[in-house]
């Protein structure tokens, strides 16, 4: 059972590696970028964006089994915020910032500090570095 739960994890991880260049490239338009993070989201984790965002991040990081299921949801919360910087909503930004810097707070909380350290190495070679965000007035 465990592999078969590795085997879900890394094709999910796999999947946001695909996805996170699409959003990256759709955020000119606000709804067909905010659509692809959704889509992302039901595609890697199962379950729905705007659900899982209504939630405190220590709830919903306590849906987990894994904590790269919480990084995976962070990265998404952060495209959402790169999203809302790009059109000028700098506090649903500041937001979304915040969120995925608590989900990963309580992701370390919960699975300790060296299996969260190992998720997030897995994350960042299967699915790339974040973005960086272009400089202010571009």
């Amino acid at each position: 059972m465990p592999s078969l739960r590795h085997a879900f994890l890394l094709n999910a991880v796999r999947e946001l590696g695909r996805s996170v260049p699409d959003i990256a490239r759709t955020r000119a338009s606000w709804d067909v970028c905010l659509e692809r993070i959704r889509e992302a989201c039901i595609t890697t984790l199962g379950m729905e964006y705007d659900t899982l965002a209504r939630f405190d991040a220590r709830s919903v990081v306590s849906l987990f089994t894994h904590p790269e299921q919480a990084r995976i949801l962070a990265r998404l919360v952060d495209e959402r915020a790169r999203l809302c910087e790009a059109h000028g909503r700098y506090a649903d930004a500041l937001a979304d910032s915040v969120y995925a810097g608590q989900l990963l707070m309580c992701s370390r909380a919960r699975f300790g500090l060296p299996r969260d350290a190992r998720a997030a190495d897995v994350l960042e070679r299967e699915a790339g570095t974040p973005s960086p965000l272009p400089p202010a007035g571009e």
